[in-house]
């Protein structure tokens, strides 16, 4: 982030100076490294073992600190990974916390916290550096680099309610209907797992619907509605809501997000929190997709690992 880079500027500025020997009392910093945050399955209360249902793409994060004679955390910044990013402290740390963020809605300058993820608090850590074993403690010490490596985390199950997942498995019923194809045998080509859904356009249609069939029920307004799920996909195409604004009103659809195309698969975070509001946050809800081909071009909508997720935890 831009913060990030200013910081590392400065730091960079002063080392260059000092090295030039504009000041002699000058103490290089020392610095902290994160490369990167996977999520994994926890260790005890697994909401699935399927590997599908921990794909991620935890694009940046919010480190905080606590010193030994503070009781307060000091706000180091927000990092897209990898980073590596100057510690204008000499010592012993007493906790790091990381906080995984994600790009909402395919956003990059929407980048928040995704609280269905657990922070990670870090206060012993054994590594070696400048030759020197630290063993059960956090320490940085000038022109050394404190190396956290990769980071884990887990789903917090306290406040994530998950109320679909779809991983396309052979082993397991598919909850969609009319145009989609299941490959339940296609390890080579599926995002995780064997099995994932194709929806095909051929170039004389505009637009090929696909539904969930499920109803949703969330009756608590402050919640935060999340789809979380897996692409590869050869034009764009659309999530739909299905809802009405109260029980005796006409039942409506309306976009949530157009999902661009993309080569590659890719891991989308949908905050439907605004669709939702349109709808007055009436409980009951569908959700459908349509493949978008405005361009009378003949393509394929490729999807694995679909969760729709709640939590009470307001971004």
């Amino acid at each position: 982030m831009r913060i990030a880079k200013t910081i590392l500027l400065l730091a960079a500025a002063f080392w260059l100076t000092a090295c030039d020997g504009g000041d002699d009392d000058f103490v290089a910093p020392a610095f902290l490294h994160i490369e990167s945050i996977k999520v994994v399955p926890p260790a005890s209360n697994v909401i699935t073992s399927d590997s599908g249902f921990y794909r991620s793409e935890i694009v940046s994060c919010n480190v905080t600190l606590r010193y030994p004679d503070s009781r307060e955390l000091v706000t180091l910044g927000h990092f897209d990974l990898p980073f590596t990013v100057p510690l204008l402290h000499d010592g012993p740390i007493r906790e790091i916390q990381v906080y995984p963020c994600v790009k909402q809605s395919g956003n990059s300058r929407t980048q928040p916290f995704y609280t269905f993820y657990n922070a990670i608090t870090l206060n012993k850590h054994s590594f070696r550096m400048g030759g020197v074993d630290y063993s059960d403690t956090l320490f940085s010490r000038s022109g050394d680099t404190l190396d956290l490596g990769p980071l884990t985390t887990t789903y917090n199950i306290t406040r994530a309610n998950v109320l679909m997942f779809e991983p396309f498995e052979p082993t397991q019923g598919s909850l969609f209907l009319d145009s989609v194809v299941w490959h339940r045998h296609a390890a080579g080509d599926a995002c995780s797992g064997e099995g994932y859904a194709s929806v095909h356009v051929p170039d004389s249609l505009s637009r090929v619907p696909f539904y969930i069939n499920r109803d949703f029920y969330v009756n608590d307004p402050t919640k935060i509605i999340y789809v979380e799920l897996d692409h590869r996909s050869d034009i764009p195409f659309e999530l739909y809501m299905h809802s009405s604004q109260d029980s005796n009103a006409t039942v409506n659809q309306r976009g949530v997000m157009v999902i661009n195309p993309s080569q590659k698969w890719q891991h989308m975070y949908i905050n439907l929190g605004r669709t939702w509001n349109w709808f007055a946050h009436y409980p009951h809800f569908k959700l459908s997709f349509a493949a978008l081909n405005a361009k009378g071009q003949e393509g394929e909508v490729r999807i694995d690992n679909i969760k729709v997720i709640t939590t009470n935890v307001v971004l």
